[in-house]
């Protein structure tokens, strides 16, 4: 399976926009408000292109959307900059063949080659769970929005790199809004 791995550009934007609904429609957790919550990160001051990526066949369509975006670690001492996976998309018919894994480990390597010691996620503790994320409570580290039990997950991109972190994570504003 030959994929490409790209930076977005505004051209893909209304693709992904199908793509990602596509994606979350048969998810019960989801409520469907996945796209407007990626239309407020790309408007916020701290959002970095490069950190969105899509994933295209030979055909150019898009089966793959993934986006980080920096966010807070506030401890009693310290405050620690991370990133935050949402939302992670791979269209229905792709699922399953290695896409969302390939697509992690692109973002995962362009967090590491910026400086970033993790990165935090949202999601099914048993998907994530295969690809190095275990619970965030591991690191004294609590979601600041309302998340199921299990469900806030962290992956260190370095030996020690959350040692003595622990704290409130904190989103963007446009997290609040959903």
């Amino acid at each position: 399976m030959n994929l490409s791995f790209e930076t977005i550009q505004p051209t893909d934007f209304d693709q992904v926009d199908q793509l990602v609904t596509d994606a979350f429609a048969p998810i019960p957790e989801s409520d469907g408000s996945e796209v407007d919550l990626i239309h407020q990160l790309r408007t916020s001051y701290d959002y970095q292109p490069s950190f969105e990526m899509v994933v295209r066949p030979g055909d150019g369509s898009i089966v793959g959307h993934g986006l980080l975006t920096p966010v807070t670690v506030r401890g009693n001492v310290h405050t620690t900059s991370i990133l935050a996976l949402a939302p992670l998309a791979v269209a229905p018919d792709w699922q399953g063949n290695g896409v969302g894994t390939q697509l992690m480990q692109e973002l995962e390597s362009r967090a590491q080659l910026a400086g970033y010691p993790a990165i935090s996620v949202v999601g099914d503790s048993r998907y994530y769970g295969r690809h190095g994320y275990v619970m965030a409570e591991d690191f004294a580290i609590h979601n600041s929005l309302h998340v199921p039990m299990g469900n806030h997950l962290i992956k260190t991109l370095r030996a020690g790199a959350l040692a003595h972190v622990g704290g409130m994570l904190e989103y963007p504003a446009a997290f609040n809004k959903f």
